[in-house]
């Protein structure tokens, strides 16, 4: 009887403690959609149903006709914002009660992931932030395009020596390959050649630390989401500690020997060099990229940042470069060239611009790639299709109020530590904003139609003071090796091609199920 009474007092518990959270909104009178305790609104993922991609649209589209929503990502409430004119709100108007990004790992367990810019919080994401940014301006990006234009034209050069009028290649593999090592120059100042040597151990640890999806960073990312006491306490790990080391040791040597031998080179680990060593130069303003539309110079506040910057410190900040660089940007490639693929006609358009900018001796100009403006439609148009990231994210870090404005709202307040969520592919794919968003129609950012774009609509980089500091470089390093490969091939589908596409629905990130098999037809 004792022993009855004991388990059913536990699961009385269990329940309590699992369908408690799930209350969070409905006391706010904050409307949600459909979700199930303890899994939320990620129970389509876990049945294989819809990739995490198709969750956020749907999500969006459910809760049409409001400014904002509640969901649960597992346990934890979160209020997914859908105005964009309150997306202006949290991210720029009102930022200084949304500094942080949500970091789903401890600060005492990977020393790599908590220490760099994207997960730092509060006033050391300030003071780094304010450090870092004279390192990402046109001038220093201008002296980084070396390293990136080698590396592209290098890759296009390993197809023109390969026999066949036509060569298949599996992009998904050649671009992580090639960001690489653009990355290894560009950051690292390592050369290695990954097409070549495929089993380096730049790429061998790169690969690993980059892999999010793996059984293990499932496991680790899942732990902390539903019981994250039990993960902090046991000190799960994304990274194998070998990688850490790897990483670590390779930025601390390469340091050491710049220093006594007096090396200076415009890569990025030098610019963080020159950021430790160097006059601190505080850029009050954030350049915006070209390719973000509603970009804003915005200001932070930061008059004399104290802060210095440690091995382990850069080491953070050329290690998340690394992860930008070589899943984001080669996953953001293959898309492009599989719309290249399938509509030729746009290609052609591209192929002529090239052909009218290449030099005799196939010289490539900062300031040539940065002028293409149908290049820079492709990219933009091909960024808004198929974003890097589904959503970005801000945490609450002041209470803050969302005060009624439609019918059926009530005053909203947010507490310190509240999760929100921006749906950037929800944006991207609304016909509101984008007339037949499933088009690929480069033609919606010419020069006289990108003004047309509604503000906080696109943000393929994010949105704010808080956006993507790497966004011009990533842009510099998609634009260099489209050109080279275009200027020798034409990109063609292949019989292995999926048309169209086919989502990997196990991917947090949209991938397609069976990679990015595509042919370069030599052109005449």
């Amino acid at each position: 009887m004792i022993g009855l009474t004991l388990f059913f007092f536990a699961l009385s518990l269990l329940c309590y403690f699992a369908f408690r959270p799930n209350n969070y909104w409905s006391k706010r009178n904050v409307k949600t959609n459909k979700f199930i305790p303890i899994f939320g609104d990620y129970y389509r993922m876990f049945l294989g149903k819809e990739s995490f991609g198709e969750l956020i649209q749907r999500s969006y589209h459910e809760a049409k006709n409001l400014r904002y929503f509640g969901c649960y990502l597992f346990q934890l409430p979160a209020l997914m914002i859908t105005c964009p004119e309150l997306v202006k709100k949290v991210c720029v108007k009102n930022f200084d009660h949304f500094v942080n990004h949500k970091n789903i790992i401890p600060d005492v367990t990977d020393e790599l992931w908590t220490k760099n810019l994207l997960n730092l919080e509060g006033e050391n994401w300030r003071k780094l932030r304010s450090i870092l940014s004279p390192s990402f301006t046109s001038s220093k990006m201008k002296a980084m395009f070396v390293h990136i234009n080698q590396n592209a034209n290098a890759f296009a050069q390993h197809f023109l020596k390969m026999d066949g009028e036509t060569v298949t290649v599996e992009f998904e593999d050649a671009f992580t390959r090639y960001a690489t090592d653009v990355i290894a120059s560009a950051a690292f100042g390592v050369e290695v050649d990954c097409l070549k040597d495929r089993d380096n151990e730049f790429y061998v640890m790169g690969k690993k630390g980059s892999n999010f999806t793996s059984s293990w960073g499932m496991f680790v990312f899942t732990a902390y989401q539903i019981c994250p006491s039990i993960a902090k306490f046991f000190r799960l790990r994304l990274f194998e500690q070998n990688i850490q080391s790897f990483f670590l040791n390779l930025v601390s040597d390469t340091i050491k020997m710049r220093t006594e031998m007096n090396i200076k080179r415009s890569d990025m680990l030098g610019l963080l060099m020159e950021a430790r060593y160097g006059k601190k130069t505080v850029e009050k303003t954030e350049e915006s990229t070209d390719t973000n539309s509603t970009a804003e110079k915005e200001t932070l506040d930061i008059q004399n940042p104290q802060m210095e910057l440690s091995d382990s410190d850069i080491a953070s900040q050329v290690f998340i470069f690394f992860l930008g660089g070589y899943d984001t940007v080669s996953i953001a490639l293959c898309f492009m060239v599989y719309e290249l693929a399938v509509n030729p006609d746009v290609q052609k358009k591209l192929y002529e611009e090239i052909i009218e900018n290449r030099k005799d001796n196939n010289e490539l100009l900062y300031e040539t790639i940065s002028n293409m403006t149908y290049l820079e439609m492709v990219v933009s148009e091909s960024l808004r299709k198929w974003p890097v990231g589904a959503f970005t994210d801000r945490v609450v870090t002041k209470p803050y109020t969302i005060e009624p404005e439609v019918p059926g709202e009530t005053t909203l307040t947010l507490d310190v530590d509240q999760f929100v969520i921006i749906p950037v592919l929800a944006f991207h794919h609304d016909p509101q904003y984008f007339e037949h968003p499933e088009k690929f129609i480069p033609e919606r950012f010419s020069p006289e139609n990108r003004k047309n774009i509604k503000p906080y609509t696109y943000f393929p980089f994010g949105v704010g003071p808080r956006n993507c500091i790497g966004a011009r470089f990533a842009v510099l390093e998609i634009k260099a090796v489209l050109f080279h490969l275009l200027s020798h091939f034409e990109i063609v589908p292949t019989q292995e091609t999926n048309i169209p596409l086919k989502i990997d629905k196990t991917s947090f990130n949209d991938k397609s199920v069976n990679g990015f098999p595509l042919g370069l037809k030599r052109r005449v």
